[in-house]
């Protein structure tokens, strides 16, 4: 395998983090369609939708610079750190209650990310 620049590591962060960003607004958009009144157009227009598909479209773009550069089996591996990001946004925006196995099944994601990218970088 060639050698991978350290941007490209960058750029998959960062996507991970528009990714997990989306989810977080798209929860804030449930919480607004429970008490929404009016048109759907309306409803489509709100900033939290809006920020959502936002972040959607940037990390779909940043991931397309990604598997440009990295192969398949190393970059999408990664893209669980989204679960880990989500769920301590969870726990501190949502005060979401995450129990024990979560955190450990979190240890093990974050385990598997560290000997994927051992034999990477």
């Amino acid at each position: 395998m060639a050698s991978i620049p350290a941007w490209i590591y960058v750029v998959l962060v960062v996507s991970i983090g528009c990714s997990s960003a989306a989810q977080i607004f798209q929860k804030l958009a449930a919480q607004d369609l429970a008490t929404h009144v009016g048109s759907p157009l309306r409803l489509l227009l709100k900033r939290n939708i809006l920020l959502s598909i936002f972040f959607l479209g940037t990390g779909l773009l940043l991931w397309l610079v990604v598997l440009g550069r990295l192969e398949l089996s190393i970059a999408y591996p990664m893209l669980s750190m989204g679960y880990v990001v989500v769920m301590l946004a969870a726990r501190q925006l949502f005060h979401e209650t995450i129990p024990p196995r979560r955190w450990l099944g979190t240890a093990f994601i974050m385990a598997g990310i560290s000997l994927l990218v051992g034999g990477v970088v």
